[in-house]
């Protein structure tokens, strides 16, 4: 009998004078699990990152997954993309791939497996992702591929040779039930490509799998100068939906195979060059974030080309947005030690939610620092590590200015845009309680929903006090600034040496001591994966130069965000249903219901658009007479942008969670102009809007 172990990722073949070994092997099995299901298995993260998941051992599964757990199908070992697969010969790439079912383990193996469907090289382990092809730019490409998959056949996509022009939408390959086909192509032009089996359970219409369905991997092309950095990281998203009696979807969402507290840790040096080529491989749309650091964005692509981005054109970002087949080359220098995250900004793709394994109910109120970056988030994170070089000389400006003391107070408020209770802040400089400076929806205990505007200035240290009268802990991330790891907002993961940062529990409060290194807009926010963001804990944050003043007659924040009555944690995702958290609606600074912005006909303002909704990215427009009014993109992510590089447009505008802009808006005309906010732009639905009234100037 012949399986796949993933102890040696090789065969291990059983003969009869093994069968002494296999009796004790299985005898240590049945003590390992009866341990397992004893204790408590609690992961810290030095624990986590050095732990061997091949050796944990598969224990009877207990989950939300109806199917039965069969034994006799091989494991589905998971892919980091390091190796790449096939071979070159006489300047010819080789590759033979089949495609057939297994067990998956995207999260330790003391959880239940999914039956998947998912790639392997003909007599070798399942990958997820696939394999890896990788040949270098006019490399001609000959790969086999069978369908081991009993009465389906499997149509896919990526085999064909990319150019610059159009075509290849429609290039699929139709591989019937326990058929081989040949395919002989040229690799085309260098990019960030990857191929799929489509999929036909489900009702999207996508290339990319996720109904139970893990077939794809990535195709890179290196130009051909290039030699690949062999410390260059590839990054496939995927997802994979398992129907439950509810109708509704349970969704695993990982990275590389892997959801989050299992996915791979990433070590780099201070001041090293890290490159990435992140790939979206499922129908859902990513906003990625970076911690810490922004990146520039190199190239953006899809399974079908890849666009590099012209050096003029770059920029520095901390969010980008991946819809679904997209894919996206980025480059970004680690300038401070300790820990960070690169994660998607959608609350509902990194909640602390399994349907694999036992895991109990989220409860703030025993949450432990030490579990809590393990067991507090979910899916689509990965840990960065970033160690000390003291090669590295980090430039530093000293002002001899005193550090500027603000104290944020979180609380709990009632009349939350007219619905049930919410979670709210004051500010207080000097001891003495601030408005909310135009900003945020006061109420009668003066806490407010979005928090009050913080106006920082660049190069200016501040220590910002909070402090949590909540009856649950909670957090907050500076979302944006290059700040240091202890103070970045993640409990038990930032870090000062050996020190964790803290969850701030009832009652208690911390410092954060920090100082902006660039002017632009930006927004605080808490970092419990839960409901608190929807319940309010978020606000704007501007950065102006030094000499610079806030002038609320010419800056005009618009903060989009979600809340409302009836929220409550999703248990599973229904594709079908938009609205993941209940009963959630739409708000601009705090509100549905905002009264009309007045400005004057000729003046130039500067629009600061924020994104911090949970769960959907929105479409944003401003139109006069029905027509769309032009506007001049000047920044994004607070990174402001080259004179070549500022834009006027008169289009529509995609803003995803995480992501903020800076518009510089002229009206030319008197009269009323409209902000207008969708989802997607075959809904007519407004979700959002706000009356601007243009009058003359006087």
């Amino acid at each position: 009998m012949k399986k796949y172990l993933t102890k040696a990722n090789a065969f291990i073949f059983f003969r009869s004078h093994d069968i002494g070994f296999f009796i004790h092997f299985v005898i240590l099995v049945f003590l390992g699990c009866s341990m397992l299901v004893s204790n408590k298995v609690v992961f810290s993260t030095t624990s986590l990152d050095k732990l061997d998941r091949s050796g944990i051992i598969s224990c009877a599964p207990g989950s939300l997954l109806n199917e039965s757990f069969d034994p006799a199908i091989e494991e589905v070992l998971t892919n980091d993309n390091r190796q790449p697969a096939g071979e070159i010969h006489n300047g010819v790439y080789y590759i033979k791939l089949e495609i057939r079912e297994g067990n998956w383990y995207p999260e330790s193996k003391e959880g239940a497996p999914v039956k998947i469907r998912a790639f392997a090289e003909t007599g070798k382990p399942l990958q997820v992702p696939g394999p890896l092809i990788r040949v270098p730019e006019g490399t001609e490409i000959r790969a086999t591929i069978t369908n081991h998959i009993q009465g389906q056949a499997q149509e896919l996509y990526g085999f064909y040779s990319r150019t610059s022009a159009p075509g290849g939408l429609n290039d699929s390959i139709i591989i019937a039930p326990g058929e081989t086909k040949e395919v002989i192509f040229n690799a085309g032009v260098a990019g960030t490509y990857f191929y799929a089996v489509k999929d036909t359970a489900g009702k999207r219409g996508g290339i990319t799998p996720y109904i139970k369905n893990q077939l794809y991997g990535a195709l890179i092309v290196d130009s051909k100068n290039e030699i690949p950095d062999p410390d260059e990281r590839i990054i496939m998203i995927g997802a994979c939906a398992t129907k439950l009696d509810s109708g509704l979807y349970a969704i695993q969402f990982v990275m590389n195979g892997l959801s989050w507290p299992y996915t791979e840790r990433l070590r780099y040096r201070q001041g090293q060059k890290v490159r990435w080529r992140v790939i979206n491989a499922n129908p859902l749309v990513h906003p990625m974030h970076l911690h810490g650091f922004p990146f520039i964005v190199n190239s953006l692509g899809s399974i079908h080309r890849d666009s590099v981005v012209a050096k003029k054109d770059e920029r520095l970002v901390v969010t980008q947005t991946l819809a679904e087949s997209r894919t996206m080359r980025i480059t970004w220098i680690p300038e401070k030690e300790g820990n960070w995250l690169f994660h998607c900004h959608l609350v509902d793709h990194v909640l602390p939610l399994t349907f694999l394994r036992k895991m109990e109910t989220m409860d703030h109120t025993n949450t432990n620092l030490n579990a809590h970056a393990m067991d507090a988030m979910g899916g689509l994170v990965m840990g960065i590590h970033i160690i000390a070089d003291k090669k590295f000389a980090q430039k530093t400006i000293k002002y001899p200015v005193a550090e500027r003391n603000l104290t944020l107070v979180i609380g709990e408020t009632k009349d939350y845009s007219g619905n049930s209770s919410g979670k709210g802040f004051q500010l207080w400089e000097n001891a003495r309680l601030n408005g909310a400076v135009g900003q945020g929806r006061a109420t009668s205990n003066e806490f407010s929903i979005p928090g009050p505007l913080l106006v920082l200035t660049r190069n200016q240290p501040v220590a910002i006090k909070i402090v949590n009268t909540l009856k649950e802990p909670t957090s907050l991330h500076w979302h944006g600034l290059e700040i240091e790891s202890y103070y970045d907002g993640v409990p038990g993961w930032g870090n000062a040496g050996k020190k964790l940062a803290p969850l701030i529990q009832p009652g208690d409060s911390f410092t954060v001591h920090l100082k902006p290194p660039r002017a632009g807009t930006f927004m605080y926010h808490t970092h419990m994966h839960d409901l608190q963001l929807l319940q309010g804990l978020y606000g704007p944050l501007i950065v102006l130069n030094p000499g610079e003043t806030y002038r609320p007659e010419r800056d005009k924040i618009f903060l989009h965000s979600q809340g409302g009555d009836g929220l409550s944690m999703p248990k599973a995702f229904s594709f079908e249903v938009l609205n993941s958290f209940g009963m959630s609606k739409w708000l601009l600074n705090g509100s549905d219901t905002n009264a009309p912005l007045t400005l004057k006909k000729g003046q130039t303002y500067r629009f600061r658009l924020i994104n911090i909704a949970a769960h959907r990215g929105t479409i944003i427009s401003i139109k006069h007479a029905g027509q769309l009014s032009s506007w001049k993109l000047i920044a994004k992510d607070g990174m402001s942008l080259r004179k070549d590089q500022q834009i006027t447009t008169a289009s529509t505008l995609v803003v995803s969670p995480g992501e903020t802009y800076d518009f510089e808006f002229t009206p030319a005309n008197s009269g009323d102009y409209n902000y207008e906010v969708f989802i997607t732009k075959t809904d007519n639905k407004i979700k959002l809007a706000q009356l601007i009234r243009v009058r003359d100037q006087t």
